[in-house]
């Protein structure tokens, strides 16, 4: 099983379009069992994101970056470790609602365009923390900035659910979720 660089963008500008389109959008990304499996060998591809997100962290925590990005291991497993779960926590919380839900072509739809939108989204968030890693905004205006790209990221999250299980109310709930979820992610690790 491999990603070709064709597909990863083909998949990346499919849930982009999630946003505007809607389902329309979905048959650009592979919903077939195997694109299911390579959905998640291409969150790999969040490694640049998660280097922007890493050296931000560091900041706010008070370490400076200046004595290496890896040189708190268990910032660096905590960064990792909720960026990759606030990814599965979403489909895994519908699993343990509904355990039927995962046989449904629906929820297999749900779960590959949730983890290319989730790549998107470590994308877009990772805008803000090089900004603010590299020295060019202050800590509140960093803030300011992960807010206003959290709104883009609710907006496709929004996107998918709504393209793979269709009214709005089903998919306002999901993205409600969602921010619980992430919330306690982030506690979780201690990144709050």
């Amino acid at each position: 099983m491999r990603l070709a660089a064709e597909d990863i963008a083909r998949s990346l500008r499919g849930s982009w379009r999630l946003m505007s389109e809607g389902a329309e959008a979905l048959p650009d990304l592979d919903l077939s069992r195997e694109g299911f499996w390579r959905s998640f060998l291409a969150l790999a591809l969040m490694a640049p994101a998660t280097i922007a997100l890493l050296a931000a962290t560091r900041l706010f925590a008070g370490l400076p970056n200046t004595v290496g990005l890896f040189a708190a291991p268990g910032l660096v497993v905590s960064v990792v470790g909720a960026l990759l779960l606030t990814i599965l926590v979403v489909p895994a919380f519908l699993i343990f609602l509904r355990p039927e839900l995962a046989r449904e072509a629906r929820f297999t739809s749900f779960v590959i365009a949730w983890n290319w939108a989730g790549i998107v989204s470590a994308s877009l968030m990772a805008l803000p923390a090089a900004v603010f890693a590299l020295g060019w905004s202050t800590p509140q205006l960093a803030i300011a900035q992960f807010a206003a790209f959290g709104i883009v990221v609710l907006r496709l999250r929004y996107g998918v659910a709504r393209a793979a299980f269709g009214g709005g109310g089903v998919a306002l709930l999901l993205v409600s979720a969602s921010i619980v979820l992430d919330y306690g992610v982030v506690r979780l690790f201690g990144l709050a």
